[in-house]
């Protein structure tokens, strides 16, 4: 006869209440855990600083290279400034000329005298300074980034002379373009009222651009030379080329003798000295009143 079967069960004791905390505590303990933690963070911190003093120090190192090959593009628009300023008096005085053969001509223009650049095959009626007035470094250095890490200051002097030469190339677009047209006065063309006064409309419009280009040119010498990046006196002079030992081109003017030849006014390019120019805006680190 079977035994009767025990039908008390064991109960399985409680489980022990945890907090939501205690359940997810690493295996290691939290002491270890947030030991991890610190180093990792410490390790990001660390990593992130030294990508920055890398990335700093490649940008000091790009600036300062590109301050080196900014110093030749300055030196050319200080040359070229020094020339447009200098020889203003002595263009002037080719188109005032101009004007008065117009007005003095009868019916039909006396032609005016055309002079040659044999090595450079040019001929022209009025002789004046033509430069391509680039920046091409500055521009560079926009494109790929490197001029935002140049000091404030610097990147307004660099921004108002790059400003400069888009304004200087398109005055001297406008300037050949009224030098081609006053090309006919080589020729013996016939003079109406309408033929006279375009012809001097042309003219003294030619007469004030070159006077407003003279102006900036001295202008921009005054802000070069302030900044400390205007080449010596000896470079200004031997690109100025007076006594026309060296061709004129590209490389040396050819302005100065020409008009020494002809008799004709120049102006002291050192001028410049005299004005005074501002790189900032008005009042920017004046007193206040």
């Amino acid at each position: 006869m079977s035994q009767p079967q025990d039908d008390t069960r064991v109960a399985a004791p409680e489980p022990t209440h945890r907090s939501r905390w205690h359940r997810f505590s690493p295996s290691m303990g939290w002491r270890a855990f947030w030991s991890e933690i610190v180093i990792v963070v410490l390790g990001v911190v660390i990593a992130l600083a030294a990508n920055e003093a890398v990335q700093e120090w490649t940008w000091r190192n790009k600036v300062e290279d590109a301050e080196s090959r900014l110093r030749g593009d300055i030196t050319w628009i200080f040359l070229w400034s020094a020339e447009k300023y200098a020889s203003r008096p002595c263009v002037d005085a080719q188109l005032a000329a101009l004007g008065l053969n117009v007005l003095e001509s009868p019916a039909t223009l006396k032609p005016a005298p055309v002079f040659n650049v044999n090595h450079l095959s040019l001929s022209y009626v009025v002789r004046m300074p033509n430069r391509p007035y680039r920046f091409p470094v500055w521009d560079a250095l926009l494109a790929d980034g490197t001029a935002s890490h140049f000091a404030p200051q610097r990147q307004a002097f660099l921004g108002r002379i790059s400003d400069d030469m888009v304004q200087a190339r398109s005055n001297e677009a406008e300037t050949r373009s009224l030098m081609g047209r006053l090309m006919v006065m080589r020729d013996p063309i016939a003079l109406d009222p309408v033929v006279r006064a375009d012809l001097l409309t042309q003219i003294n419009q030619l007469r004030l651009l070159t006077a407003f280009e003279a102006l900036n040119a001295q202008q921009r010498m005054r802000r070069i030379a302030d900044a400390g990046s205007a080449p010596t006196s000896e470079q200004v002079e031997l690109f100025l080329n007076a006594s026309g030992k060296n061709t004129s081109g590209s490389d040396y003017s050819g302005m100065a003798y020409f008009c020494d030849a002809q008799n004709l006014p120049l102006a002291d390019w050192r001028d410049y000295q005299k004005i005074t120019a501002n790189t900032q805006f008005p009042g920017a680190g004046g007193k206040k009143p």
